[in-house]
């Protein structure tokens, strides 16, 4: 609003990531990506790239390339936790960056309509996970390891746990994750269950 201004946006990707609409994304039913041509003012420059230190009013990029500035505001937002749990790294796919959503959009593809899916992290990203894909007629399991939804009040979980109920999810609420196989998951307590995609959306533990 100011003509005295001049800013310059860095990100490193052309596009904005609503990364909320993520799982929409994955299931086929929405798009989780703005252009920025279409968001930001005509005064607004935007450089495709990445930050990788501040020195003295000036931001060096990756690409070797100097920005100086008078204000620098860092705001790039959070990304995904490394799990802890043995064989999530290797064998189970974030939900939290777009990056990661198109691998799990593309392995949802190549695989059967009945094909075992399980979604890890009882928060509202895999709840919304579990239900986009739930209502897209797969296979879900939903491993919460705690409590369903513990942000939301007492009514809100037990709405959510029969609306889960009603479209065939399966609800592990207590159970936790202890290792993940290419093909299955296997819980604290010794059960291993058949999972031909694992998608993770837990909080490191």
């Amino acid at each position: 609003m100011r003509d005295d201004v001049d800013v310059t946006l860095v990100n490193p990707r052309p596009a904005f990531v609503d990364r909320v609409r993520l799982h929409q994304f994955v299931a086929g039913t929405g798009e989780a990506t703005v252009d920025y041509g279409t968001m930001l003012d005509d005064g607004v420059h935007l450089v495709v790239d990445t930050a990788t230190h501040t020195a003295a009013r000036a931001v060096r990029l990756a690409s070797g390339r100097e920005l100086g500035y008078d204000y620098v505001v860092y705001a790039v937002g959070s990304t995904a936790a490394a799990p802890a749990v043995p064989g999530a790294a290797e064998f189970a796919v974030p939900i939290a960056e777009l990056e990661s959503a198109r691998r799990l959009r593309d392995e949802l593809a190549a695989l059967l309509p009945e094909a075992p899916v399980t979604v890890v992290g009882g928060g509202l990203t895999g709840i919304e996970t579990a239900a986009e894909l739930a209502e897209r007629g797969r296979r879900v399991t939903l491993v919460c390891g705690g409590t369903l939804a513990p942000s939301l009040s007492v009514g809100g979980r037990r709405y959510i746990a029969k609306w889960l109920s009603r479209h065939g999810v399966a609800v592990a609420e207590t159970v936790k994750v202890a290792d993940v196989r290419p093909d299955a998951v296997v819980f604290a307590d010794g059960t291993t269950r058949p999972s031909a995609l694992t998608i993770w959306s837990a909080a490191r533990r």
